[in-house]
């Protein structure tokens, strides 16, 4: 009698195992990815758990403006200094919170790069954000988490079991849809995308001396000082990145309460917008449209920033023993560009 219901209770769990298997599986061939060119988000966020632990110098989150600002591999060839960016479109401030603690789980790097455009562009949301920096995050606790914190407006249950979002993909679904290896790729940008179009800007430097300051909403402060707290907790240095783009009242005014802000918490503040000819940015080349740079901005901008993480807390490259595979990805990166005319 107890061997019968001893193998009774083996069936139903050798069966709730393979019910499991075959949703998560189910749910990684329908959800939206993207794995190849500068595009590649997916093969981006998962790449990084591939990469060998504390090694990286610096670690970055936030919104496009990031991915589109650091470069990491232009970095690491003119500096030694090794980084790598978790940054997705749109990225919510809770969603960053999340990739740092993650990253501060493999890494130690002497400075976290906190890029600033949602907490300066005010509470907008969008599903599509949402969906980018949920669904690509690895760690299954911290994306629960993560759920709960963002709230999503269109339900939790998207995200959590997100086949309900994706599974009317069922009719344009490709064979790369079955690829999984990205869980085991790494990306040889290290988490930027690599633009090469350009479009006329009207960015340029600004000033916030004839502006009030703009407190942003006191939920965003408090994840603020959480994520400032996260990663001293963990020994590293968090910094602010103001990244190049068109801002203008009253987005200034938050910018200049960001730099008080800055100043009474003890925080590395970068604003690259008051330092458009230091970078020597051209409104005509360095840009791929009216927000973003593309890689010949990247950078010139990435230098800048390296350069001030140097002076203001003397940020040096660690000892290297991966130098023929980040060699690899300079080749690599070296060999698509073209020369601006």
């Amino acid at each position: 009698m107890k061997l019968r219901k001893f193998g009774v209770i083996c069936r139903r769990i050798i069966f709730l195992l393979l019910l499991i298997t075959t949703v998560l599986y189910m749910c990684a061939v329908f959800e939206l990815k993207t794995l190849d060119g500068p595009w590649n988000y997916t093969t981006k966020i998962h790449g990084f758990a591939n990469e060998p632990e504390n090694t990286f110098d610096i670690i970055g989150v936030g919104s496009s403006h990031l991915y589109c600002t650091f470069t990491p591999v232009h970095l690491y060839e003119q500096t030694g200094l090794r980084s790598y960016i978790l940054s997705t479109a749109q990225q919510p401030p809770e969603a960053s919170y999340h990739y740092i603690k993650y990253a501060l789980e493999k890494q130690n790097p002497d400075v976290v790069l906190i890029e600033m455009y949602m907490y300066i562009f005010g509470e907008f949301e969008s599903e599509a954000a949402n969906h980018g920096a949920i669904d690509n995050y690895p760690n299954i606790p911290g994306k629960i988490q993560m759920i709960k914190d963002i709230n999503p407006s269109d339900g939790k249950e998207n995200y959590y079991f997100n086949f309900m979002k994706y599974h009317t993909r069922w009719k344009e679904l490709t064979k790369d849809d079955f690829r999984l290896d990205y869980t085991e790729r790494t990306d040889p940008y290290h988490g930027f995308v690599f633009l090469t179009q350009s479009a006329p800007n009207e960015s340029k430097a600004v000033t916030y001396d004839d502006v009030e300051e703009l407190p942003i909403a006191p939920e965003r402060l408090e994840l603020l000082d959480r994520t400032v707290e996260l990663v001293r907790k963990n020994g590293s240095e968090p910094v602010l990145l103001i990244s190049p783009y068109r801002i203008t009242y009253p987005h200034t005014a938050t910018v200049k309460y960001l730099h008080r802000y800055a100043k009474e918490k003890g925080v590395t503040i970068i604003d690259t917008n008051l330092d458009y000819d230091v970078i020597g940015l051209d409104n005509q080349k360095d840009f791929y449209d009216n927000e973003h740079l593309n890689v010949y901005g990247a950078e010139k901008t990435t230098l800048h920033i390296g350069k001030l993480l140097n002076e203001k807390l003397g940020v040096e490259p660690k000892e290297q023993d991966d130098l023929a595979l980040w060699q690899e990805d300079v080749e690599f990166y070296n060999a698509q560009k073209a020369p601006q005319s």
